[in-house]
């Protein structure tokens, strides 16, 4: 049997990078600093209460049989192991936990399309380099325009990932942004269980979109 642990997540503020600042002005702006504030601390709780859920899943598992796939990772080996470890120092407590699990003797696998990855980073970076209220609008549109098709091309291929590399007594653990649509594209011997653990009101907002 194959089983996946699927983690639809929020990302913190150490994982969005240089794009934080910016999505967090645009946050308080949007639903007030107190209430994005509040969201903040509820996505890194919540992170916490993730890590304990995946140690008591996995606990009884041989760590060799267990892979991990993660939102915005397209390289394994050095490359991603150090990017993980450099993610977890700088604050990240998704990469923390799958540093934690590589250290114990999971494997890293290759999730995502980096071409892709770099199209969407692009078009997001052009929104916030944007100098006036008609160039944001405009890198927005464009953002808009090609996000959902974006989207899909990443879900199919993550899937594609996922099927290809899980094996029979395999248990995977995936950690995608909760706009994903990747199970419904998984091959029908995969045992999927969904860990749903951001439940704040902007999270859920922020899903629901």
């Amino acid at each position: 049997m194959k089983r996946l642990l699927y983690i639809p997540i929020v990302h913190n503020q150490s994982d969005m990078g240089s794009l934080g600042n910016t999505l967090s002005k645009e946050g308080g702006g949007k639903y007030g600093s107190a209430v994005w504030q509040d969201h903040i601390e509820q996505v890194d709780q919540s992170w916490y209460k993730i890590e304990t859920e995946i140690t008591n899943r996995i606990i009884k598992i041989s760590p060799e049989k267990i892979k991990i796939y993660q939102d915005g990772l397209p390289v394994v080996d050095e490359m991603g192991i150090k990017i993980v470890k450099d993610a977890a120092e700088k604050g990240s407590i998704n990469y923390s936990i799958i540093d934690n699990l590589l250290t114990r003797g999971a494997k890293l696998e290759i999730a995502e399309n980096k071409d892709y990855l770099l199209t969407e980073y692009y078009l997001l970076a052009d929104i916030a380099k944007a100098e006036t209220p008609e160039n944001t609008l405009k890198a927005y549109l464009l953002y808009q325009e090609g996000s959902k098709k974006l989207l899909e091309q990443r879900d199919t291929y993550i899937a594609n990932q996922i099927n290809l590399t899980l094996q029979d007594g395999e248990v995977g653990i995936a950690f995608f942004g909760a706009a994903h649509s990747i199970t419904n594209k998984l091959d029908k011997d995969i045992d999927v269980d969904i860990i749903q653990m951001f439940t704040d009101p902007v999270s859920l907002n922020l899903i629901q979109v």
